[in-house]
């Protein structure tokens, strides 16, 4: 048997025979079972969707969880790639010139298997064939590393001409993060060398729902400059803040300030702001930025800079940002300056550190002013700690909090320049084809339908058969029809829906954890009394990271406190740290890795019997983990689902996107019961205590998430449609880069100065964009395609005129910069479907109606949560 495989032997086979030749080589990858067999096997159903993602003319394809992207499809194409298949390359120009550079685009945290991945299956093949795998992008850097260049010592010539010349060029990889793609290309060294071979560059996008959430369009490069807060700007800061956070007027020291307006603006935005804090979750740091070694577990890289930077300021503009991590959205530092003051007031143990840093000093003057409750010696040279002085001195909280803050302001940076890279612009400038399995993405032209200059309607890049829109008013047979062609294989789910309205109610995490193991147990035995299958919930998938600031030892002792020492031996979990897989002993703090060796140990102890055993704790990251091999040879093994039952956390997760791909961490979704806790659970949807599950596509509150998932996928949010304008300009102006003028919105507002940089921005828009023909013609088929789906009838019916068309471009780059008032026409129902489902001021102006009902929602929560704690107190 010879060691390398060689593809260049197969150059006329027909694609269906080529395709049967690669998987029969990649099973010689593969470990044999027991049983003689190889673990991994190609199926018909994968080596058809191989063909379909090489001849169909989407670029982009949806399959079940479980149906191995990642670890079947991705080597084949790779594979494909390297070949001299005829049939293959063909397919693969997508009607374009021939691609010798392929770019394997994947999230962050699948990049190290992805890497694991291509280099297993593609650095021994083509023996005296010369090729090229690199692991990062940034190797383009390199001035031997060139696009397109003939393999050293080839005999072959270059010549030929056409789209195909005779001569071969050395095909290259790249593996990479859809991040690290996206800053290379802000790179003017890298954008010359790729520039000129656009044609010849195919990208493989996996997760592509991910590349294109509308949440993570968008990478910033920046570089940063101090900032000159004045001392009246900075207590401006302050009281507004604190205005904001008690919901109080705003202060009078705003009606003597330089920009009133701006100030009374900031001031309806952070009491806007704060109400969205408390409906949002009961995490604050879950969705707002606040950086520590707990709060950064999601986050492989750059943990310590991040850590240095909290230490220094909660949210350090704007690395963040940079990694499209959820801290602030859309580089908004007001956001960023509000939630500093609201750890300080909620969490100011956190500023330890920095207060013993900078207590000396802490000048007289001040002291005399704000702190003088404490004696002065003991607050500049004492040894206490912050958060045991405010346990001492309650009253002297203020004073510190406004001494820390303005600490913390002075040192934020800001913007000096700015770059950014969005995944439309990668959509706009390469061939691309990809794959997932949530197939719910925004539409837009590909780079083949920009290179024909075609005038048609844009095509879809996934099928959307299985699309179902409120608009459509579908009936039940309808909807479970084309929901039943977006569950494929996982046709039969079971679910329950459980109302999570206690969680808002809930004192601290660990309740809420102890409220759904107490109504598991009670389900468990009604069951039990009744005959019915009796199987526990062995599974907690926690989506909308409620659980995050607490660690797996305190889940531990919960877990052995509500079922005690006989029921789990063992809890799984993923290390905060490096991610890998852990399984951590119940009786005892042995913590050991969860491997193929640690796997067989546990079913040569337990046998079926395992799964009774181990308890799953899985957190909202979206990580495909060492058990999912494990539950399909367990399944195969003792014909029964490692997932018995699986309690779905989604809470305050309105995205079904989410929610189904927290339901397909268990690979035998069919075979596996859920329960999913969900705020909003209308009554008839609730099956009652003890019920039991029911076919998830026969409930009503599936279709209602169902459609409004895809409502909101196709109309995208004010960011997306903004992304999309600076993309269409980008492309007007042949670069893939977009360096913004207005760096730091809120100074530009805060100086009175955004008004002018705002009309010019928008005039560069409307000349680049809608002044040539091309993106002029795309972005009005964009819009279009959106206002159609509209349930509002008034928008689906609007012709859109160029003027039409520019006025609303006008509305929502206004908006994007929060410098719009309502117009009271037409625009208003434009910009209100654009936004989305976000209902907020970065988004879409909150009315103080909206301001109010929230606030009396805040502060009916609060008396709520002051009785009970009278109740708690003896009498």
């Amino acid at each position: 048997q010879p060691n390398f495989f060689d593809l260049t032997r197969h150059e006329r086979l027909p694609l269906r025979d080529f395709i049967e030749v690669l998987c029969q080589n990649f099973c010689r990858y593969q470990r044999q079972t027991d049983d003689g067999q190889y673990q991994i096997v190609p199926t018909e159903k994968q080596k058809a969707f191989l063909a379909r993602i090489l001849c169909a003319e989407e670029c982009f394809h949806f399959s079940e969880v479980g149906s191995g992207k990642t670890k079947v499809i991705l080597p084949l194409l790779c594979q494909a790639f390297l070949s001299s298949n005829e049939a293959v390359h063909e397919q693969l120009a997508r009607g374009g010139q021939c691609k010798h550079v392929l770019v394997v685009l994947v999230p962050e945290h699948l990049l190290h298997d992805a890497r694991s991945q291509v280099f297993r299956y593609c650095l021994n093949l083509n023996f005296r064939d010369e090729y090229r795998v690199y692991d990062d992008i940034f190797a383009l850097l390199h001035q031997d590393v060139q696009l397109g260049g003939q393999p050293a010592g080839s005999k072959f010539s270059l010549g030929g001409g056409g789209k195909f010349p005779r001569g071969p060029r050395m095909k290259q990889i790249f593996v990479t993060s859809f991040n690290q793609f996206k800053k290379a290309l802000t790179n003017d060294a890298i954008c010359a060398k790729v520039w000129p071979h656009r044609e010849h560059i195919l990208v493989v996008a996996d997760e592509v729902d991910d590349f294109l959430d509308r949440d993570k369009l968008v990478f910033n490069i920046c570089s940063n400059k101090p900032n000159a807060f004045d001392k009246s700007t900075l207590a401006l800061y302050y009281e507004v803040s604190r205005a904001a956070y008690g919901a109080e007027a705003a202060p009078p020291r705003v009606g003597a300030s330089p920009n009133p307006q701006y100030w009374r603006q900031l001031h309806d935005k952070l009491g806007a702001l704060h109400a969205e804090i408390q409906d949002a979750s009961r995490s604050i740091n879950k969705s707002f930025g606040i950086f520590n070694e707990t709060t950064l577990r999601h986050c492989s890289t750059n943990i310590a800079h991040d850590i240095e930077g909290y230490k220094s300021l909660i949210a350090r503009p704007y690395e963040s940002v940079n990694r499209a991590m959820p801290g602030s959205y859309y580089s908004d530092v007001e956001r960023t300056i509000y939630l500093t003051y609201v750890i300080l007031v909620e969490d100011i143990a956190k500023y330890d550190e920095l207060f013993q840093q900078e207590r000396k000093f802490l000048s007289f003057e001040y002291w005399s002013a704000h702190v003088s409750q404490i004696d002065y010696d003991d607050l500049v040279y004492g040894l206490d700690r912050l958060s045991e002085i405010v346990s001492k001195q309650p009253d002297a909280k203020d004073g510190l909090v406004r001494f820390l803050y303005e600490i913390i302001l002075r040192r934020m940076e800001v913007r000096d320049r700015s770059r950014s890279v969005n995944s439309i612009d990668v959509i706009f400038n390469f061939d691309c084809i990809g794959f997932t399995g949530t197939p719910f993405i925004d539409n837009y032209p590909t780079f083949a339908y920009l290179r024909c200059q075609r005038e048609d309607e844009i095509p879809d890049m996934i099928d959307r058969s299985f699309y179902a829109y409120s608009s459509e008013a579908l009936g039940a047979d309808l909807f479970e029809e084309r929901f039943a062609r977006f569950q494929g294989q996982n046709s039969h789910v079971l679910v329950e829906y459980v109302p999570s309205d206690f969680v808002a109610a809930a004192d601290d995490e660990l309740a809420v954890l102890e409220h759904i193991f107490a109504r598991e147990e009670r389900v468990r035995l009604q069951r039990a009394e009744q005959s019915a299958e009796a199987g526990c919930s062995n599974v907690l998938v926690d989506l909308c990271g409620i659980f995050k600031r607490s660690s797996i030892h305190d889940v531990r002792d919960l877990v052995l406190r509500q079922f005690g020492p006989d029921r789990f031996h063992y809890v799984y979990h993923i290390d905060q740290v490096d991610g890998s897989d852990r399984v951590l002993c119940v009786n005892s703090n042995s913590d050991v890795q969860f491997d193929e060796e640690f796997y067989k140990f546990l079913c040569k102890t337990y046998g079926e019997a395992l799964r009774e055993r181990i308890f799953f704790f899985v957190d909202n990251r979206n990580v495909i983990g060492k058990d999912v091999p494990f539950q399909l040879v367990y399944q195969r093994r003792f014909g029964q689902p490692l997932f018995m039952q699986s309690v779905v956390l989604a809470h305050d997760v309105d995205d079904f996107s989410k929610i189904w791909q927290a339901m397909g961490r268990s690979r035998t979704m069919n075979e596996t019961r859920f329960s999913i806790y969900k705020s909003g659970v209308p009554e008839d949807a609730v099956a009652g205590e003890g019920a039991g599950v029911r076919d998830i596509k026969a409930q009503r509150f599936t279709q209602r998430l169902y459609e409004r998932n895809c409502d909101c996928k196709m109309a995208g949010n004010l960011s997306s449609i903004y992304q999309t304008l600076v993309s269409l300009f980008n492309l007007s102006q042949g670069r893939f880069y977009f360096c913004d003028e207005i760096v730091n919105t809120f100074l530009e507002k805060m100086d009175g100065t955004i008004g002018g940089k705002l009309a010019r921005h928008e005039e560069q828009l409307v000349q680049k964009v809608l002044g040539v023909q091309v993106p002029a013609r795309v972005l009005a088929h964009i819009l279009a395609s959106k206002f159609r789906r509209s349930p509002v009838p008034a928008v689906a019916e609007e012709p859109l005129t160029p003027a039409v068309l520019e006025a609303l471009l006008r509305h929502v780059v206004q908006q994007k910069f929060e410098q719009r008032l309502p117009s009271g026409d037409i625009f208003d129902e434009f910009l209100l479907l654009l936004s989305g489902e976000q209902r907020s001021l970065m988004e879409i102006s909150y009315t103080k109606q909206q301001q109010k009902q929230k606030q009396k929602q805040r502060r009916t929560r609060r008396r709520r949560r002051r009785r009970r704690q009278d109740q708690k107190q003896p009498q």
